[in-house]
């Protein structure tokens, strides 16, 4: 009773409080942000990698997991199980949730929660549960909540639904947003190798010595004839630039892009790979990705109209990109749109 009554004092919005600069009316935040099994919080994701196998996915996530979740001074997190054989890993994790920090106070709680991967072909499944929360523990041991009774929607908003409260919602805003850090980073660590190859950009992989000269000869009206990646212009996006690049479907539809949407070859768990780089915003060309396994890239020289060089792939993953992740791989992007890296396995090469 005491404790119940501690919570809901501290869930009331009390005159004189110190007031959170961060915006509490954030619909990210509100009714319907957090999410039960069987009556218990959990946050899932499921990230799609069409092109990777099971084995592949595990030991990619294994090796996230094992360098997200250890231990750090006093806070214990570890990788507690892993089973290549059915896909699944487990992680118990505790770390600090840090509200706010200045020179004079600290703001802060420990956060203990349960992290699952579950890899399979194609995709791996992410669940974050058994949440529980330790605050303020240097003063008489503190206050202990599970995220049931602590950041549910009558406790962490206000009557209307339409802010978070002041303490409980604290605690509910930086859950959401630890979540979708955990989530954003096992995403990016699944194609991780191939986002370092990204960094240069529109370069090739392969050895420079191996490379065509950068202004070849291609001859619009020969036979497209299949060729390795090492017998390709080293120029594609010049050739682009001052020709034109079109996207087409296994179904058969195709769409101009621009120059600056292809990213060159790289190497995936030792397969070849190439990137393309999408503006969200371009509605046609991310249904079209969206909706296809398999996809080519053409690219035609100045005034012909049959394309030079051919490229196509078998959609292994796509991956969402802010603008400070493009920002490392030396991507000139604008920051104010949001961008999908789509990466596609070589799955045949052709040149006239």
């Amino acid at each position: 009773m005491k404790k119940l009554l501690f919570m809901l004092l501290l869930c009331l919005p009390l005159t004189g409080m110190a007031k959170d600069k961060k915006d509490n009316s954030d619909p990210k935040y509100l009714a319907g942000a957090v999410t039960t099994i069987d009556g218990k919080v959990a946050f899932t994701n499921e990230i799609k990698a069409p092109g990777l196998s099971k084995t592949e996915i595990f030991n990619q996530m294994l090796e996230w997991a094992k360098g997200r979740f250890k231990p750090d001074g006093k806070l214990y997190s570890q990788v507690s199980y892993s089973n290549k054989e059915d896909g699944t890993i487990a992680a118990m994790a505790e770390e600090y949730m840090v509200f706010s920090s200045t020179a004079l106070s600290l703001d802060r709680t420990r956060i203990y929660y349960q992290f699952l991967i579950n890899a399979e072909d194609g995709k791996c499944k992410l669940l974050m549960t058994r949440i529980r929360y330790w605050y303020d523990e240097a003063r008489d041991g503190g206050e202990k909540y599970t995220a049931e009774e602590w950041i549910n929607d009558d406790m962490a908003l206000n009557k209307k639904k339409t802010k978070l409260a002041p303490i409980c919602g604290k605690f509910r805003r930086e859950t959401i947003d630890l979540k979708d850090e955990l989530f954003q980073s096992a995403s990016v660590a699944l194609g991780q190798k191939l986002l370092n190859n990204a960094s240069a950009t529109t370069a090739q992989s392969v050895p420079a010595q191996t490379l065509q000269p950068a202004t070849p000869v291609l001859n619009a009206s020969a036979e497209l004839k299949e060729v390795s990646l090492e017998q390709l212009p080293a120029n594609l996006n010049e050739i682009a630039a001052q020709g034109r690049i079109t996207l087409t479907a296994a179904n058969g539809e195709e769409i101009d892009i621009k120059a600056e949407n292809w990213s060159g070859f790289g190497k995936m768990f030792n397969k070849n790979v190439a990137y393309l780089l999408i503006d969200q915003s371009r509605i046609a060309a991310t249904a079209l990705m969206e909706q296809s396994d398999t996809y080519k890239v053409s690219f035609y020289t100045s005034n012909n109209t049959q394309a030079s060089v051919v490229i196509e792939c078998k959609k292994a993953m796509a991956q969402k990109m802010t603008a400070d992740d493009l920002k490392s791989l030396n991507q000139n992007v604008d920051a104010s749109k949001q961008y999908t890296m789509y990466i596609g396995e070589v799955t045949k090469a052709l040149m006239r």
